[in-house]
């Protein structure tokens, strides 16, 4: 119990300590009306809208490999062998609902995904509208596993934790786009 406490404690400390390098990298950062700087480049990016953007590109990226990939080569011979080698029952019904799931959600993710890649791409050309379709598009995210399982609002808010930390710091960079 000890160990569990302080790797969750050491955990809460690294996430604590990589929001506020992001917050003092987004003060650091030079604003459109400085006219005092004579090296700021007006269509200069924020480091910080530049990394979210990385980070969203780079996520949404891995998800759409993995939902194409699922969607083309897993079949129900490749479930049926992955299932016969699985040592107990109890780990099949866990396969069993994972493919279940996948099914069913697959192509809603790699079709929200590809949204979020673009809408990732407004906010790099600075369109502010690129925002609120990202906002959009997480919250469309967090649900379409709740439209085939139950609704359990502690899934909710633990699936839900980085996407509240990205719209927020999305929010951040808010004043550099129009």
């Amino acid at each position: 119990m000890l160990n569990k406490a302080v790797l969750f404690n050491g955990n809460i400390k690294s996430i604590i300590s990589f929001i506020l390098i992001i917050l003092m990298m987004s003060n650091n950062i030079s604003s459109f009306n400085n006219n005092d700087d004579s090296s700021f480049i007006k269509n200069e990016r924020p480091t910080l809208l530049k990394v979210l953007c990385i980070l969203s590109w780079i996520g949404s990226g891995i998800q759409i490999f993995t939902s194409t990939i699922y969607t083309l080569f897993i079949n129900e011979t490749i479930k049926q062998e992955i299932l016969t080698i699985l040592p107990d029952e109890e780990m099949i019904q866990i396969y069993e609902g994972i493919f279940e799931l996948m099914d069913a959600t697959s192509l809603w993710y790699l079709i929200l995904y590809i949204g979020n890649i673009g809408v990732v791409y407004l906010m790099w050309n600075f369109n502010k509208i690129g925002f609120y379709g990202y906002v959009l598009i997480q919250i469309l995210i967090l649900f379409v596993p709740f439209f085939i399982n139950p609704f359990q609002i502690n899934q909710l808010v633990a699936s839900s934790f980085f996407p509240m930390i990205f719209i927020f710091l999305y929010g951040i960079n808010l004043k550099y786009l129009d």
